[in-house]
């Protein structure tokens, strides 16, 4: 039994590093495919617009919420690169005060076998990318296209809407550079983003409470809030344990290592 563990673990570390390397080496493909995933959505919901478009203010109204939804992870992505790539420096003040753990340099973390995204954590990266693609998919098929012949709650709504998805969209993958490139500051940035997402989930439920939506619209909208909500509570509740008590990320972006470890 012990054996085939050993088997099965060397066989995820290796699919890991294999998955980590292949999102690395693929960034502009990825990014490629993502537009053009959107340009496929905008063209469904300009094909099932539910409001007049008289001119092209009309359409502009239309298209550039979906357009800024659609740049916010690739300028997400830049920035991060940019603002963290030669950020190694270890903050002052520690949140992760759980273990037994004992610092080490730069140099002798990134020479332990542990340190790296990948193992478990590569989940983490890839879960945080899906992540985006399928809650902007879930906005896209809900929230019908609107512009300022929709009456003035809707499109104010909607405006409200692309904004949050788009804001989060590009903090999601701020920390998805910030994992893939080993950042110290991943974990606490992590913990502000899923802060701000439960923020702004109610903000926007608490908006809706004042107003008397339709059925056919309060009901989705509803759904699609809660469902966000859900999602990131039952992310934070799997994935903070790990990122407090990983010795792997606790080498790569802590660099301290076990001390029960160190001692045997």
């Amino acid at each position: 039994m012990a054996a085939w563990f050993a088997r099965w673990k060397d066989d995820l570390h290796r699919r890991s590093v294999a998955l980590t390397s292949w999102i690395e080496n693929h960034l502009g493909l990825l990014a490629f495919a993502w537009l053009a995933l959107m340009a496929s959505l905008l063209a469904y919901k300009v094909s099932r617009l539910m409001v007049p478009v008289h001119g092209a203010f009309d359409m502009v109204q239309l298209v550039l919420p979906y357009v800024f939804i659609a740049l916010a992870p690739i300028a997400g992505f830049m920035i991060g690169r940019a603002a963290f790539l030669g950020n190694r420096t270890q903050p002052e003040y520690r949140f992760a005060l759980f273990g037994r753990w004992r610092e080490v340099d730069r140099i002798q973390a990134e020479a332990h076998p542990s340190f790296g995204p990948t193992g478990f954590l590569t989940s983490l990266i890839v879960g945080m990318m899906f992540g985006v693609v399928m809650r902007t998919g879930e906005f896209v098929m809900i929230q019908p296209a609107l512009n300022e012949h929709a009456p003035a709650w809707a499109y104010t709504l909607f405006l409200a809407m692309s904004v949050e998805i788009a804001v989060m969209n590009f903090f999601y993958m701020i920390c998805f550079v910030m994992a893939l490139r080993s950042v110290p500051l991943f974990p606490r940035m992590l913990l502000y983003v899923w802060i701000l997402d439960v923020l702004c989930q109610l903000s926007i439920a608490r908006a809706l409470a004042g107003k008397d939506l339709p059925p056919s619209i309060g009901e989705p909208l509803s759904t699609l809030l809660t469902a966000n909500l859900n999602t990131v509570l039952i992310s934070a509740a799997i994935w903070l344990p790990y990122l407090i008590l990983s010795e792997r990320v606790n080498v790569t972006f802590r660099h301290r290592v076990s001390s029960e470890a160190s001692q045997t």
